[in-house]
């Protein structure tokens, strides 16, 4: 496994590392050139770093991070983890200790939302439609593939596979595209057309 060029030794504890996501959530930011960025699920911050990495090269905008932490009744870290692997960017992240489900009430409109959430088919329908309309650019998810679906608490808890949500999300809303990209744990990228 090739090191992460960015892993400056925070214990991360996170399955987006394997693949070194983090250049992939760097490089959208450098694209799209957001103003907000919200959060959801943040564990110790692999992906808002990267994130605020690149909010910092763009010399704009900020990230709004939720998470329960300490709260989260499963695998999760302390804030304070989170706190200290973001303590670079300060400035340009904001850490809240919040249940994801109705953060959206709290913003009108975002650039990009990021879905983390131990993602199933179920925690998606309460999030992503109430969000659709208001991230403008895009909306980034945790999971999407095949071999995602199949984790062993995805099946001993009979979540309905992403895949399948997103299938059936797109087929209600046509307006809405969608890709996945398939190194374990996958990524999956939505926008509006």
């Amino acid at each position: 496994m090739a090191r992460d060029k960015f892993d400056l030794g925070h214990p991360w504890y996170s399955s987006y590392e394997k693949n070194n996501y983090g250049e992939l959530f760097y490089a959208l930011m450098r694209v799209y050139q957001p103003q907000k960025v919200v959060e959801l699920g943040t564990k110790a911050g692999y992906s808002a770093y990267h994130i605020a990495r690149g909010l910092k090269a763009n010399g704009k905008g900020s990230l709004d991070c939720y998470d329960l932490w300490e709260k989260y009744p499963f695998r999760s870290v302390s804030k304070k983890v989170a706190e200290k692997n973001l303590k670079e960017f300060k400035d340009i992240v904001n850490l809240f200790k919040l249940e994801a489900v109705g953060v959206d009430k709290l913003y009108k409109t975002v650039d990009i939302l990021h879905i983390d959430l131990s993602n199933n088919g179920e925690i998606l329908e309460k999030i992503v439609p109430t969000w659709i309309h208001k991230a403008h650019q895009l909306i980034i998810i945790e999971g999407g593939s095949k071999e995602r679906d199949r984790l062993d608490w995805m099946i001993k808890f009979k979540h309905m596979p992403i895949r399948k949500w997103l299938q059936g999300f797109s087929r209600k809303h046509p307006d809405v595209e969608y890709f996945t990209m398939k190194p374990f744990l996958s990524i999956t990228l939505m926008r509006k057309k």
